[in-house]
């Protein structure tokens, strides 16, 4: 699911509201009387809508958090970034020290008070903090301190030159801010979100909905939405049914070729939005016999890219040979993949002690997203021998199994911001990421523990000040990963979502749903 919600973003609810339009503008598209809108996503509870630890479908923390900068409406994006609740940013001389002059006149919901310098320090140190465990504190480990100047300007130095400082700041993951009074007042942030946003927390129904109201004091203006409520609607087709039924305005769409079909023709906008998820499968390597690199090869020789991305649809998918993602800084497809070949897969298979077949047991998430391609490659891999037992599980289950390393195979979508190859090739593949470890993130191969990884390649690429050079380094390690076969990259699959035409963004949604004061429901 991809519904990211920024300054002046997102507004999907139930109930009424009348709206006058203004005087002559609204002559061929009138605004509908109510104003409330709906939105249903995949998933059937959330986890947590802490904006720190946040990662699942269905859990939407943008309309209540901001970040010191804002994505362009509907665009992810390293470049065109705008002022959110910092207005400007400069870096000294000495390319570490940089500053940031905060937005004045801010509160936080719920009466938890002015935003500060304070709350950016504190924001900061959450995410950073070994003990506090953010998934994403590797984003922000460049930052070597955060300094209060005045309660409307903070400094934060960098333990080494990161041009990127401001796109790690946006707001995305550990780059939103979170109230310091509301913290350390006991407010429990992963039900009860308090931030500065244009949408506050009214309540939360488990395994119902989310209910928001608008923000009457948001410093960008009063939001023309009055409320909105989250749904949760696990099942697909409940989803579907209720957009045509007109019971909400969007829905998060299976990233599928006859569903986006049939969506269109029953009148809805289908919005088919990147940079989106790269589905590989990463190899256990402290399982036997994925130890073996025949092993590896067979498996990855029998997987015909081609046959995933025509079981999805052209329009939402896309074949992938890199370890990193294609559209991201670094990334080549000069790589030594091993081609689709089933006979040659049968005859590594034979060498391996194999030849007469092998089985093996994996953990599935019940979710469209991983069960489907799975159960393809489950067939593919019966062509050449292997006989693969698939065990479907709820989502959250199955990311909890994963992380206690119960699969010889793990099947995993993921997409990282800024686009370059530092955050997604280090959570992959060093070997400080390895599950199990301290600073454990998405290695679930093991990669650089079991065997020689690509750690230096990595390292040296994080401090590399000459672009020419790092890009150089991260080829090197995707290189090296592929020739390794410690993981197969499958395909990106875009994400869909389907609105009803009554619902008028504002803006095109090429990366999310950007939902902002120019958004609207039409009669």
């Amino acid at each position: 699911m991809r519904m990211k919600l920024t300054r002046r973003t997102f507004n999907l609810g139930l109930g009424s509201l009348a709206l006058t339009a203004p005087a002559g503008r609204l002559n061929a598209q009138e605004l509908a009387e109510k104003q409330f809108l709906g939105y249903a996503v995949g998933a059937d509870d959330i986890k947590t809508v802490d904006p720190h630890f946040s990662v699942g479908t269905g859990e939407l923390v943008g309309p209540y958090y901001e970040g010191l900068l804002a994505f362009p409406d509907g665009l992810v994006t390293n470049e065109g970034l705008r002022p959110g609740l910092a207005t400007e940013w400069s870096v000294a001389q000495d390319g570490v020290t940089w500053t940031f002059k905060l937005r004045k006149g801010v509160q936080w919901h719920q009466g938890h008070g002015d935003f500060t310098a304070e709350d950016v320090k504190f924001s900061i140190e959450r995410v950073k903090d070994p003990a506090v465990a953010s998934p994403f504190a590797d984003s922000l480990s460049a930052i070597g301190s955060v300094t209060v100047i005045d309660p409307h300007t903070v400094e934060i130095k960098t333990s080494r030159v990161e041009p990127s400082l401001p796109a790690l700041l946006v707001n995305n993951q550990g780059g939103y801010i979170v109230s310091k009074h509301a913290v350390e007042a006991g407010v429990d942030l992963r039900t009860h979100p308090i931030g500065t946003g244009p949408f506050m927390f009214q309540e939360y129904r488990p395994r119902e909905s989310q209910i928001l109201v608008r923000n009457e004091n948001y410093w960008g203006g009063t939001p023309k939405i009055e409320r909105f409520t989250v749904l949760f609607m696990a099942d697909d087709s409940t989803r579907q049914l209720a957009l045509r039924s007109g019971d909400v305005h969007a829905i998060e769409l299976p990233a599928r070729q006859d569903v986006v079909g049939g969506m269109r023709d029953a009148g809805m906008i289908v919005d088919l939005m990147a940079p989106a998820n790269m589905f590989s499968l990463l190899f256990n390597l402290k399982h036997k016999p994925l130890d073996d690199i025949r092993v590896r090869k067979a498996l990855a020789g029998a997987i015909d890219r081609s046959a995933l991305v025509q079981f999805l649809g052209k329009d939402v998918a896309a074949p992938e040979l890199s370890p990193l993602p294609g559209g991201y800084l670094g990334h080549t497809d000069d790589v030594p993949y091993t081609p689709y070949d089933p006979q040659k897969s049968k005859d590594l298979l034979k060498e391996a002690d194999h030849g007469g077949g092998l089985n093996l047991s994996m953990v599935c998430s019940n979710s469209n997203i991983y069960l489907s391609p799975m159960q393809v490659i489950q067939e593919m891999w019966k062509q050449i021998g292997v006989n693969l037992e698939l065990k479907v599980v709820d989502h959250p289950t199955y990311h909890r199994l994963i992380r206690e390393d119960v699969n010889p195979v793990v099947i995993y979508g993921a997409y990282r911001y800024p686009l370059t190859g530092t955050i997604y090739l280090t959570q992959f593949y060093h070997s400080k990421s390895a599950i199990g470890k301290p600073t454990a993130s998405l290695n679930f191969s093991h990669y650089g523990e079991i065997i020689p990884g690509v750690d230096d390649l990595l390292d040296q690429a994080r401090t590399e000040l000459d672009q020419k050079k790092q890009v150089k380094l991260w080829e090197e390690a995707q290189r090296k990963i592929t020739e390794d076969v410690v993981s197969v990259p499958l395909m990106t699959r875009k994400y869909a979502m389907a609105r009803s035409p009554k619902l008028d963004l504002g803006s095109e949604p090429k990366s999310f749903y950007a939902i902002n004061e120019k958004t609207r429901l039409l009669k």
